[in-house]
C-alpha cells in the first residue's frame, strides 16, 4: 500500500497512528485541489489508496453559522466524484459529514430551514449516493465514535487553535484503527465461522444442572444480557458469518433448550455445524473444519473459559479466540463494536452472504443424496443449472470477496479488490466471468470466478467455492473461456498453476481438461496451453 492524506486541516498525527504504512500528506488545507487537479500528488501511478478526511465544520465555512449556503461542501463532492470516476484503480477513503454540537441556532435546530442537523442529512445523502455509483469509495461514519467516546473526549480546542488539529490523541488512535478495520472489510479480509460454547456463553449456567428451562435468558437482568447476546449474533448471520457449535455437554440437553426455551433467540437450524460432545475442544473444531471444508484460519472461538481458550490458541494458531467478557451485561456491546468490526467486517454485503447457513445446509442435504448414488446418477438427481455472466459492474464486491476467500480449488490464488476488477470489467482487454449455480435443494449465486486476459488469451484467474466442488461445473466456466479466446482470435488458451500450501487439489486440472505443459519454474509454477479449434463447444 502507497497512500496520501488529503484534508483540510492538520492531520499529520494520523499518520503516525497508521504506520507502518507509507503514508504522505497532501499541502495542507490541499484537498480540493488535489481532487481536482490532474497532475497532482493523488493522482500519481503509485499511489493506491488515497485518504480524504476532513473536517465538517471547517468546510462549511460560514455556512455552519447560518451565512449562506454551504458552497465549499457541494464543491468537494463534486470533486470526490470526477476523482472517483477518474481514478478506478484507486480506493478513496472519505468519511460522512459530521457537524460538532456548536450549533447556532439551539433548540431550534431541530425545525429551523438552516438547520445542521438537516443540512447534515442532506450532504451525507448525497456522499452516500457518490458512493453506491463507485465502488472504489469507502465511507466512514465518525459518529458513532463520537456517541461512544463522547466529543469532549475526542475534540481538542487547545490543539485546533494552536496547531488547527482537530482531534486528541484518543481520537486519533480510535480513528486510525478504524480506517484499518474499515480497509480490510472493503478489501474482503475477514473470517467466515464464529465457534460458540453453550454453558455461560450462549445463556447464563449449566444446562445438565439447571435444565433447558432453568438456563438465564429471559427479558430482564441477566437472561437479558444473554438474550441481546443471541439477538445480536442473530443479525450477524445476516452478513454472511457461519454459526457452528463446540460444547463439552450431553448433545440431548443442549438440544433441549434449542426445541423448549422460547427466549433462545438462535435456531438449532442458524448452526451450520454442531460437535456437541465430550470430547476435547481442539478435536471438535478440526472436525468442524473439515465438516465445512474451511481452513481453521477462517475460524473465531468465543467460549466463556480461559483453559479453553489458551488450549485452542495454543493448538490451532490460526483460529482466532478472543478474551471473554468479564460480565455478561458487556456482551453485546463487546460483540458489536470489538467482535464485528475486528474479525467480521464488511463493507458491501451480497445476497451470497445473506444466505450463506442456508447454501451450508443444502449442501449437506446434497452430500447425504450423494452418499446413495454413483456420480453420474447423483448429478443428474441435482437438476443443476447454471449461467454465467460477463464483466457485469454490479458483482464486483462478489468477484472480489471470491478472489480474497478462495484457497482450495483456486489455480493461481491472486488476491483482487474492487477497484483490481473493476479495472479489468471497464477493460476492453480483459473478461471477468462470473458462474451462478442452483439446484433443486437451493440457490447457491456464484460460484465460480474466471479472469481472461483476452490480449493475451490467457486465464489469468480460476477459483470455484468448495460448496460445489465435485459437480462439474468448473468444465462450463472453462468453456466460457475458450470461447471468448476464440472469439478475439486466439487460436490456443494459456492457463498457469501457481502452486499454494492449500490449493494441491487442483495441480491436475489442466493436465486433465486437455492441456499440454509450456514450462515449469523453479517456484514450482506451470504454465500450461492448449489448441482452440473453429467449432463451438457442445452445450452442457
Amino acid at each position: 500500500m502507497k497512500a496520501i492524506l488529503l484534508s483540510n486541516i492538520n492531520m499529520q498525527p494520523l499518520v503516525r497512528a497508521l504506520r507502518p504504512w507509507d503514508i504522505s500528506v497532501g499541502t495542507y488545507n490541499s484537498l480540493l485541489a488535489d481532487l481536482s487537479t490532474a497532475g497532482s500528488p493523488a493522482a500519481a501511478a503509485e499511489v493506491t489508496h488515497v485518504f480524504c478526511l476532513y473536517d465538517s465544520d471547517t468546510l462549511m465555512g460560514d455556512a455552519f453559522y447560518g451565512d449562506g449556503p454551504p458552497e465549499r461542501c457541494d464543491m468537494f463532492l463534486q470533486a470526490l466524484d470526477g476523482f472517483c470516476a477518474r481514478h478506478t484503480d484507486k480506493v478513496v477513503v472519505a468519511n460522512l459529514f459530521s457537524f460538532s454540537s456548536n450549533r447556532w441556532l439551539g433548540f431550534a435546530d431541530v425545525l429551523h430551514a438552516d438547520s445542521l442537523r438537516g443540512r447534515q442529512a442532506d450532504l451525507n445523502a448525497k456522499l452516500v449516493a457518490i458512493g453506491k455509483s463507485h465502488p472504489n469509495l469507502l465511507l466512514l461514519d465518525l459518529d458513532p465514535l463520537m456517541r461512544r467516546h463522547g466529543e469532549d473526549a475526542l475534540i481538542s480546542n487547545a490543539f485546533w487553535y494552536t496547531a488547527r488539529i482537530r482531534y486528541s490523541a484518543r481520537m486519533f488512535e480510535l480513528l486510525a484503527q478504524t480506517i484499518r478495520q474499515a480497509i480490510n472489510a472493503h478489501a474482503q479480509r475477514c473470517k467466515k465461522v464464529l465457534i460458540l460454547d453453550l454453558d455461560d456463553t450462549l445463556w447464563g449456567g449449566i444446562v445438565g444442572e439447571a435444565g433447558p428451562l432453568g438456563v438465564a435468558l429471559s427479558e430482564d437482568g441477566t437472561g437479558l444480557c444473554y438474550r441481546d447476546f443471541q439477538r445480536c449474533i442473530k443479525a450477524a448471520t445476516r452478513t454472511g458469518i457461519l454459526l457452528a457449535i463446540a460444547s463439552k455437554n450431553n448433545e440431548a440437553d443442549a438440544m433441549e433448550v434449542f426445541a423448549e426455551n422460547k427466549m433462545m433467540v438462535l435456531r438449532r437450524e442458524d448452526f451450520a455445524a454442531l460437535a456437541i460432545n465430550w470430547r476435547p475442544k481442539v478435536e471438535n473444531i478440526v472436525e468442524i473444519a473439515n465438516e465445512l471444508n474451511l481452513g481453521t484460519d477462517s475460524f473465531v472461538f468465543i467460549d466463556d473459559n480461559p483453559v479453553e481458550r489458551d488450549a485452542v490458541r495454543k493448538a490451532l494458531p490460526d483460529v482466532a479466540v478472543p478474551d471473554f467478557p468479564a460480565r455478561p451485561e458487556e456482551l453485546a456491546t463487546w460483540f458489536t463494536q470489538k467482535i464485528v468490526p475486528e474479525y467480521f467486517g464488511k463493507y458491501a454485503i451480497s445476497d451470497e452472504d445473506a444466505a450463506k447457513t442456508e447454501q451450508y445446509r443444502a449442501n449437506r442435504a446434497r452430500q447425504q443424496l450423494a452418499a446413495s448414488f454413483d456420480l453420474d446418477a447423483y448429478l443428474g438427481e441435482l437438476g443443476i443449472e447454471c449461467s454465467i455472466s460477463v464483466n457485469k459492474d454490479d458483482r464486483l464486491t462478489r468477484a472480489a470477496q471470491m478472489t480474497q476467500k478462495t484457497n482450495q480449488f483456486n489455480l493461481t490464488t491472486r488476491r483482487y479488490e474492487v477497484t483490481d476488477l473493476a479495472r479489468f470489467v471497464r477493460s476492453h482487454e480483459h473478461a471477468v466471468l462470473m458462474l451462478d449455480y442452483k439446484d433443486r435443494f437451493g440457490d447457491e449465486g456464484a460460484v465460480a470466478l474466471a479472469i481472461v486476459d483476452l490480449a493475451e488469451g490467457r486465464i489469468d484467474t480460476f477459483l470455484e467455492s468448495c460448496r460445489v466442488i465435485g459437480r462439474r461445473v468448473e468444465d462450463r466456466l472453462l468453456d466460457k473461456a475458450i470461447e471468448l479466446c476464440r472469439g478475439h482470435g486466439h487460436q490456443r488458451i494459456i492457463g498457469e498453476y501457481i502452486p499454494t500450501r492449500k490449493n494441491q487439489m487442483v495441480a491436475q486440472f489442466y493436465d486433465s481438461h486437455g492441456f499440454v505443459t509450456l514450462s515449469k519454474h523453479e517456484d514450482g509454477r506451470i504454465t500450461y496451453e492448449k489448441a482452440i479449434d473453429d467449432r463451438r463447444p457442445e452445450a452442457g
